[in-house]
């Protein structure tokens, strides 16, 4: 990497620091999976600011609607629907876009037809700890809806941190049921589908015979959520609510989990 690169990619680091302390724009991510292909969709709103992550190997990008201005090695660029181009691996870019939305799509080589997004975005990007931009976005308003969960609640952080923390009714996750604990970019510990799930499946188990499993202890919250709380007898099951990747943290309002658990009704949640 050149001094030239080095220069453009600090500047843009510089920039991503600044503009993760204002409010993320709703950049909307589209998966396309295509024989030995892979193709990362992104539409970005009107006069959004934004940047990319450095990449790991060598891609093609389809700029398909709009207009957008480019950091490169070159200086500033110009780009107006519909253009292709060449991107090597280490570039990180930095992007403004106009009074259109602007459709970006970065198509990568995908020789083993890998589905599981969070692989390829290790494979592909060197991934901030706040994560990609649509991630961003959802860390966000998952954490502005949880203060206002937690203030109808009565409750604060310690508290509900006080109760995780609680063991004596966490059993096992039942076997055949395909979910992980991993870190999670929202709080903590969070759980992960390790398949695809359709809206209805049966993800997992939060509670059996009185027993929480690690679905009911360390799920995190989303108003946006992907799975819902269903009673079953007096077992409880996560399941969901709209198409799930794998590799996609699973996420439920926890006003719902309050209402099936304990009837409770509280305003906001999203039915």
């Amino acid at each position: 990497m050149d001094a030239v690169t080095n220069l453009t990619s600090e500047r843009v680091k510089r920039l991503e620091t600044e503009l993760l302390k204002l409010p993320q724009a709703a950049i909307v991510t589209e998966h396309i999976f295509g024989c030995g292909v892979y193709e990362r969709k992104i539409t970005i709103p009107p006069w959004t600011i934004l940047t990319g992550a450095e990449h790991k190997t060598a891609y093609r990008v389809r700029v398909e609607k709009g207009t957008i201005a480019v950091t490169t090695d070159a200086g500033v660029k110009i780009l107006t629907a519909p253009a292709t181009f060449d991107a090597p691996a280490g570039a990180q870019r930095a992007g403004r876009v106009f009074d259109n939305e602007v459709v970006w799509v970065d198509i990568y080589d995908n020789p083993d037809n890998c589905t599981d997004i969070s692989v390829l975005e290790s494979r592909l990007y060197v991934v901030p700890d706040i994560g990609l931009a649509n991630s961003r976005t959802a860390v966000q308003k998952a954490h502005v809806d949880y203060g206002a969960f937690l203030f109808q609640m009565g409750m604060n952080q310690n508290d509900m941190d006080a109760i995780v923390k609680i063991e004596t009714d966490v059993i096992n996750m039942p076997k055949d049921y395909a979910v992980e604990l991993k870190e999670s970019p929202i709080h903590g510990k969070g759980l992960f589908a390790q398949q695809a799930f359709r809206v209805g499946d049966v993800v997992c188990p939060g509670r059996v015979k009185g027993c929480r499993t690690l679905g009911g202890r360390f799920i995190n919250h989303a108003y946006e959520a992907n799975i819902k709380p269903v009673m079953v007898a007096d077992d409880i099951y996560a399941v969901a609510t709209r198409e799930i990747q794998p590799g996609e943290e699973l996420l439920v309002d926890y006003r719902a989990s309050m209402r099936v658990n304990f009837g409770l009704a509280l305003p906001g949640e999203l039915l």
